[in-house]
Protein backbone atom coordinates (compact mmCIF):
# COMPACT_ATOMS: atom_id res chain seq x y z
CA UNK A 1 0.00 0.00 0.00
CA UNK A 2 0.97 3.48 -1.15
CA UNK A 3 1.41 5.65 2.62
CA UNK A 4 -0.40 8.37 1.90
CA UNK A 5 -1.12 9.78 5.36
CA UNK A 6 0.67 13.02 6.69
CA UNK A 7 2.19 11.23 9.95
CA UNK A 8 4.10 8.08 8.29
CA UNK A 9 1.82 4.55 8.79
CA UNK A 10 -0.34 6.67 11.23
CA UNK A 11 -4.40 8.03 10.20
CA UNK A 12 -4.36 11.55 11.62
CA UNK A 13 -7.06 14.40 11.94
CA UNK A 14 -6.98 17.91 12.38
CA UNK A 15 -6.29 19.14 16.20
CA UNK A 16 -8.55 21.99 15.33
CA UNK A 17 -11.24 19.80 14.76
CA UNK A 18 -10.91 17.33 17.33
CA UNK A 19 -10.96 20.34 19.66
CA UNK A 20 -14.67 21.17 17.68
CA UNK A 21 -15.75 17.41 18.96
CA UNK A 22 -14.74 18.28 22.54
CA UNK A 23 -16.92 21.56 22.46
CA UNK A 24 -19.99 19.74 21.33
CA UNK A 25 -19.17 17.30 24.13
CA UNK A 26 -19.85 20.16 26.30
CA UNK A 27 -22.66 21.04 25.07
CA UNK A 28 -24.10 17.88 26.44
CA UNK A 29 -22.77 19.12 29.90
CA UNK A 30 -20.38 16.50 29.76
CA UNK A 31 -16.46 16.50 30.82
CA UNK A 32 -14.91 16.69 27.75
CA UNK A 33 -11.61 16.65 29.40
CA UNK A 34 -12.38 13.54 31.18
CA UNK A 35 -13.84 11.49 28.13
CA UNK A 36 -10.36 12.16 26.46
CA UNK A 37 -8.57 11.13 29.17
CA UNK A 38 -10.33 7.88 28.84
CA UNK A 39 -9.09 7.90 24.93
CA UNK A 40 -5.53 8.36 26.50
CA UNK A 41 -5.17 11.49 25.50
CA UNK A 42 -4.43 15.25 27.16
CA UNK A 43 -6.90 18.13 25.89
CA UNK A 44 -4.38 20.66 26.18
CA UNK A 45 -1.86 19.13 24.72
CA UNK A 46 -4.28 19.14 21.65
CA UNK A 47 -4.62 23.23 21.74
CA UNK A 48 -1.30 23.69 20.06
CA UNK A 49 -1.77 24.81 16.68
CA UNK A 50 -1.83 22.52 13.33
CA UNK A 51 -1.35 19.49 15.44
CA UNK A 52 -2.43 15.74 14.64
CA UNK A 53 -4.27 13.55 16.51
CA UNK A 54 -4.47 10.04 15.77
CA UNK A 55 -7.71 8.65 14.19
CA UNK A 56 -7.55 5.19 16.14
CA UNK A 57 -7.57 7.68 19.51
CA UNK A 58 -10.91 10.02 18.51
CA UNK A 59 -12.68 6.80 17.57
CA UNK A 60 -12.81 6.00 21.30
CA UNK A 61 -13.70 9.65 21.72
CA UNK A 62 -16.34 9.24 19.36
CA UNK A 63 -17.58 5.60 21.03
CA UNK A 64 -17.33 7.07 24.83
CA UNK A 65 -19.46 10.03 24.08
CA UNK A 66 -21.85 8.67 21.96
CA UNK A 67 -22.56 6.43 25.03
CA UNK A 68 -22.71 9.13 27.85
CA UNK A 69 -24.64 11.94 26.08
CA UNK A 70 -27.48 8.89 25.22
CA UNK A 71 -27.39 11.10 21.21
CA UNK A 72 -27.87 8.92 18.15
CA UNK A 73 -27.13 12.30 16.65
CA UNK A 74 -23.96 13.55 17.61
CA UNK A 75 -22.27 13.60 14.67
CA UNK A 76 -24.37 16.50 13.09
CA UNK A 77 -24.24 18.12 16.72
CA UNK A 78 -20.76 18.46 16.05
CA UNK A 79 -20.89 20.05 12.47
CA UNK A 80 -23.49 22.23 14.20
CA UNK A 81 -21.08 23.98 15.94
CA UNK A 82 -18.99 24.06 12.90
CA UNK A 83 -16.88 27.50 12.27
CA UNK A 84 -14.28 28.02 8.99
CA UNK A 85 -11.36 28.45 10.78
CA UNK A 86 -11.96 24.71 12.59
CA UNK A 87 -10.37 23.68 9.24
CA UNK A 88 -7.86 26.13 9.74
CA UNK A 89 -6.43 27.85 6.74
CA UNK A 90 -8.64 25.36 4.67
CA UNK A 91 -11.90 26.62 5.91
CA UNK A 92 -11.07 29.93 5.64
CA UNK A 93 -9.87 28.98 1.96
CA UNK A 94 -13.78 27.47 1.59
CA UNK A 95 -15.67 30.12 2.65
CA UNK A 96 -13.58 32.78 0.24
CA UNK A 97 -14.12 30.18 -2.88
CA UNK A 98 -16.04 31.39 -5.77
CA UNK A 99 -18.85 29.17 -5.95
CA UNK A 100 -19.83 25.74 -4.46
CA UNK A 101 -18.06 23.66 -6.63
CA UNK A 102 -14.94 26.04 -6.50
CA UNK A 103 -15.22 24.67 -2.72
CA UNK A 104 -15.85 21.43 -3.46
CA UNK A 105 -13.05 20.80 -5.77
CA UNK A 106 -10.50 22.94 -2.88
CA UNK A 107 -12.10 20.43 0.05
CA UNK A 108 -11.21 17.76 -2.58
CA UNK A 109 -7.64 18.65 -3.25
CA UNK A 110 -6.76 19.01 0.31
CA UNK A 111 -8.69 17.21 2.35
CA UNK A 112 -5.44 15.84 4.18
CA UNK A 113 -5.50 18.86 5.88
CA UNK A 114 -8.81 17.69 7.82
CA UNK A 115 -8.35 14.08 7.89
CA UNK A 116 -6.09 11.49 6.14
CA UNK A 117 -7.94 8.34 7.55
CA UNK A 118 -10.37 8.79 4.68
CA UNK A 119 -9.52 10.20 0.79
CA UNK A 120 -11.60 12.08 -1.36
CA UNK A 121 -13.26 11.97 -4.85
CA UNK A 122 -15.29 14.52 -7.07
CA UNK A 123 -17.12 12.99 -9.70
CA UNK A 124 -19.21 14.55 -12.56
CA UNK A 125 -22.06 13.75 -14.57
CA UNK A 126 -23.85 16.40 -17.05
CA UNK A 127 -26.58 16.90 -14.45
CA UNK A 128 -24.77 16.10 -11.13
CA UNK A 129 -21.77 16.62 -9.29
CA UNK A 130 -20.64 13.78 -6.09
CA UNK A 131 -18.80 14.46 -3.19
CA UNK A 132 -17.01 10.88 -1.40
CA UNK A 133 -15.63 10.11 1.67
CA UNK A 134 -13.53 6.80 1.54
CA UNK A 135 -12.18 5.73 4.20
CA UNK A 136 -7.93 4.35 3.61
CA UNK A 137 -7.58 0.90 3.64
CA UNK A 138 -4.66 -0.88 5.70
CA UNK A 139 -5.19 1.44 8.59
CA UNK A 140 -5.62 0.00 12.07
CA UNK A 141 -10.10 0.71 11.63
CA UNK A 142 -12.00 3.42 9.65
CA UNK A 143 -12.69 6.42 10.60
CA UNK A 144 -16.15 6.53 13.11
CA UNK A 145 -18.80 7.03 11.36
CA UNK A 146 -20.30 9.48 13.66
CA UNK A 147 -17.23 11.87 12.22
CA UNK A 148 -18.06 11.06 8.64
CA UNK A 149 -21.21 12.74 9.85
CA UNK A 150 -19.56 15.44 11.35
CA UNK A 151 -17.04 16.40 8.57
CA UNK A 152 -19.77 15.63 5.68
CA UNK A 153 -22.19 18.28 7.89
CA UNK A 154 -19.20 20.63 8.33
CA UNK A 155 -18.66 20.78 4.72
CA UNK A 156 -22.50 21.50 3.75
CA UNK A 157 -22.10 23.93 6.63
CA UNK A 158 -19.18 25.92 4.53
CA UNK A 159 -21.77 25.42 1.76
CA UNK A 160 -24.28 27.52 2.87
CA UNK A 161 -21.86 30.35 3.40
CA UNK A 162 -21.39 30.83 0.31
CA UNK A 163 -24.97 30.04 -1.25
CA UNK A 164 -27.02 30.84 1.52
CA UNK A 165 -28.64 29.81 4.25
CA UNK A 166 -30.98 27.96 2.50
CA UNK A 167 -28.80 25.89 0.09
CA UNK A 168 -28.83 21.94 0.14
CA UNK A 169 -27.28 19.04 -1.14
CA UNK A 170 -29.98 16.98 -3.70
CA UNK A 171 -29.17 14.01 -1.50
CA UNK A 172 -26.55 12.40 1.45
CA UNK A 173 -25.64 9.02 1.27
CA UNK A 174 -23.84 7.22 4.27
CA UNK A 175 -22.33 3.85 4.21
CA UNK A 176 -23.28 2.75 7.72
CA UNK A 177 -26.65 1.61 8.79
CA UNK A 178 -28.81 3.22 10.77
CA UNK A 179 -32.05 2.11 12.18
CA UNK A 180 -33.53 5.09 13.68
CA UNK A 181 -35.70 8.28 13.20
CA UNK A 182 -33.64 9.86 10.04
CA UNK A 183 -35.60 12.63 10.64
CA UNK A 184 -32.94 14.74 12.31
CA UNK A 185 -30.71 14.19 9.64
CA UNK A 186 -32.82 15.39 6.79
CA UNK A 187 -33.46 18.61 9.25
CA UNK A 188 -30.24 19.32 9.35
CA UNK A 189 -28.60 18.87 5.62
CA UNK A 190 -32.42 19.53 3.95
CA UNK A 191 -32.32 17.12 1.43
CA UNK A 192 -33.12 13.38 1.59
CA UNK A 193 -30.31 11.24 3.58
CA UNK A 194 -29.89 7.13 3.20
CA UNK A 195 -28.14 4.84 4.83
CA UNK A 196 -26.66 1.68 3.87
CA UNK A 197 -25.33 3.02 1.02
CA UNK A 198 -21.91 1.44 -1.11
CA UNK A 199 -20.30 5.04 -0.77
CA UNK A 200 -20.58 8.04 1.65
CA UNK A 201 -21.12 11.00 -0.79
CA UNK A 202 -23.31 14.35 -0.90
CA UNK A 203 -24.88 15.08 -4.25
CA UNK A 204 -25.52 18.25 -5.67
CA UNK A 205 -27.75 19.26 -8.32
CA UNK A 206 -25.13 21.02 -11.17
CA UNK A 207 -26.99 23.83 -11.90
CA UNK A 208 -27.16 24.77 -8.17
CA UNK A 209 -23.39 24.77 -7.53
CA UNK A 210 -21.87 27.84 -9.66
CA UNK A 211 -24.09 30.68 -8.36
CA UNK A 212 -21.39 33.25 -7.53
CA UNK A 213 -20.71 34.57 -4.16
CA UNK A 214 -20.74 37.80 -3.00
CA UNK A 215 -17.57 37.49 -1.14
CA UNK A 216 -15.58 35.52 -2.98
CA UNK A 217 -11.13 36.43 -2.99
CA UNK A 218 -9.58 34.60 -5.70
CA UNK A 219 -6.56 36.60 -4.05
CA UNK A 220 -7.16 35.28 -0.78
CA UNK A 221 -7.68 31.70 -1.59
CA UNK A 222 -4.77 31.84 -4.04
CA UNK A 223 -2.60 33.12 -0.93
CA UNK A 224 -4.44 30.55 1.35
CA UNK A 225 -3.73 27.54 -1.08
CA UNK A 226 -0.52 28.31 -1.05
CA UNK A 227 0.28 27.92 2.68
CA UNK A 228 -1.85 25.12 2.73
CA UNK A 229 -0.07 23.65 -0.18
CA UNK A 230 3.24 24.80 2.09
CA UNK A 231 1.76 23.12 5.02
CA UNK A 232 1.54 19.73 3.79
CA UNK A 233 4.63 19.65 1.86
CA UNK A 234 6.18 19.32 5.30
CA UNK A 235 4.70 16.15 6.10
CA UNK A 236 4.60 14.82 2.45
CA UNK A 237 7.55 15.64 0.43
CA UNK A 238 8.10 12.20 -0.60
CA UNK A 239 5.13 12.05 -1.79
CA UNK A 240 4.83 11.35 -5.54
CA UNK A 241 2.04 14.22 -6.05
CA UNK A 242 4.04 16.78 -4.12
CA UNK A 243 7.23 16.02 -6.75
CA UNK A 244 4.78 16.29 -9.88
CA UNK A 245 3.39 19.58 -9.16
CA UNK A 246 6.73 21.32 -8.21
CA UNK A 247 8.38 19.85 -11.29
CA UNK A 248 5.34 20.99 -13.39
CA UNK A 249 4.96 24.58 -11.89
CA UNK A 250 9.09 24.74 -12.53
CA UNK A 251 8.65 23.74 -16.32
CA UNK A 252 5.00 24.80 -17.03
CA UNK A 253 6.73 27.51 -18.70
CA UNK A 254 8.52 25.76 -21.26
CA UNK A 255 6.35 23.09 -22.42
CA UNK A 256 8.21 20.74 -20.92
CA UNK A 257 5.27 19.12 -18.59
CA UNK A 258 3.30 16.45 -20.96
CA UNK A 259 2.99 12.91 -19.04
CA UNK A 260 5.25 11.68 -20.77
CA UNK A 261 8.11 13.91 -20.11
CA UNK A 262 7.12 14.13 -16.47
CA UNK A 263 7.20 10.18 -16.43
CA UNK A 264 10.56 10.31 -17.84
CA UNK A 265 11.60 12.81 -14.83
CA UNK A 266 10.24 10.66 -12.38
CA UNK A 267 11.77 7.52 -13.51
CA UNK A 268 8.18 5.85 -14.30
CA UNK A 269 6.46 4.95 -17.42
CA UNK A 270 3.47 7.14 -18.18
CA UNK A 271 1.22 3.97 -17.12
CA UNK A 272 2.83 3.63 -13.49
CA UNK A 273 2.64 7.32 -13.38
CA UNK A 274 -0.93 7.34 -13.19
CA UNK A 275 -1.28 4.41 -11.23
CA UNK A 276 1.09 5.80 -8.11
CA UNK A 277 -0.84 9.39 -8.89
CA UNK A 278 -4.28 7.26 -8.71
CA UNK A 279 -2.93 5.64 -4.96
CA UNK A 280 -2.24 9.20 -4.11
CA UNK A 281 -6.36 10.05 -4.84
CA UNK A 282 -5.39 12.31 -7.79
CA UNK A 283 -4.44 12.08 -11.45
CA UNK A 284 -1.63 13.66 -13.61
CA UNK A 285 -4.68 15.78 -15.49
CA UNK A 286 -5.94 16.96 -11.92
CA UNK A 287 -2.05 18.13 -11.10
CA UNK A 288 -1.71 19.90 -14.36
CA UNK A 289 -4.83 21.84 -14.02
CA UNK A 290 -4.06 22.89 -10.11
CA UNK A 291 -0.95 24.24 -11.17
CA UNK A 292 -2.42 25.78 -14.11
CA UNK A 293 -5.04 27.59 -11.48
CA UNK A 294 -2.20 28.79 -9.17
CA UNK A 295 -0.10 29.97 -11.88
CA UNK A 296 -2.82 31.94 -14.04
CA UNK A 297 -3.98 33.61 -10.74
CA UNK A 298 -0.46 34.89 -9.76
CA UNK A 299 0.37 36.30 -13.61
CA UNK A 300 -2.83 37.95 -14.19
CA UNK A 301 -2.32 39.35 -10.60
CA UNK A 302 1.29 41.10 -11.18
CA UNK A 303 -0.79 42.67 -14.66
CA UNK A 304 2.98 42.16 -16.48
CA UNK A 305 1.82 40.05 -18.98
CA UNK A 306 -0.30 39.92 -22.05
CA UNK A 307 -3.12 37.53 -21.65
CA UNK A 308 -1.94 36.22 -24.91
CA UNK A 309 1.36 35.42 -23.36
CA UNK A 310 -0.26 34.28 -20.09
CA UNK A 311 -2.18 31.79 -22.39
CA UNK A 312 1.02 30.59 -23.73
CA UNK A 313 2.95 30.10 -20.77
CA UNK A 314 -0.04 28.22 -18.89
CA UNK A 315 0.17 25.72 -22.54
CA UNK A 316 -3.17 26.77 -23.65
CA UNK A 317 -3.64 26.13 -27.43
CA UNK A 318 -5.10 29.87 -27.93
CA UNK A 319 -6.84 32.40 -25.68
CA UNK A 320 -10.56 31.21 -25.57
CA UNK A 321 -9.27 28.38 -24.32
CA UNK A 322 -7.89 29.63 -21.43
CA UNK A 323 -10.27 32.14 -20.84
CA UNK A 324 -12.83 29.20 -20.24
CA UNK A 325 -10.83 27.65 -18.21
CA UNK A 326 -9.85 30.45 -15.98
CA UNK A 327 -13.87 31.02 -15.52
CA UNK A 328 -14.02 27.41 -14.51
CA UNK A 329 -11.72 27.96 -11.52
CA UNK A 330 -12.39 31.96 -10.81
CA UNK A 331 -16.43 32.59 -11.98
CA UNK A 332 -14.54 35.48 -13.76
CA UNK A 333 -12.96 35.94 -17.21
CA UNK A 334 -9.22 37.19 -16.89
CA UNK A 335 -10.31 40.31 -18.09
CA UNK A 336 -13.25 40.72 -15.27
CA UNK A 337 -10.40 39.47 -13.04
CA UNK A 338 -7.95 42.30 -13.80
CA UNK A 339 -10.88 44.91 -13.19
CA UNK A 340 -11.13 43.81 -9.39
Amino acid sequence: MNDSTLLPKTATSLSSWVLLVAKAIEGYGLDSKGIFQQAGMDIEEIKKPHGRIPTESMKKVWDIAREQSGDPYIGIKVASYFQPNVFSALGMALAASHHVYDALKRAHRYSQMVSDGSSTELEETDDQVFFKLIPREGYQSPPNHFAVEGILGSLVHVMRLIAGDDFAPEAVEFQHEFDGDIGPYESFFGCTVSFGNPKNRLVFDRNRIFNEHDFANSTLTCTLDQWIEDHLSNFKEKLLTTKVSKYILKHLAYGEVDQQSVAKEMALSPRMLQRKLKDEGTSYSEILDDCRHKLAIQLISQNKLALSEVTYILGFSDQSNFSRAFKRWTGSTPHQFKEK
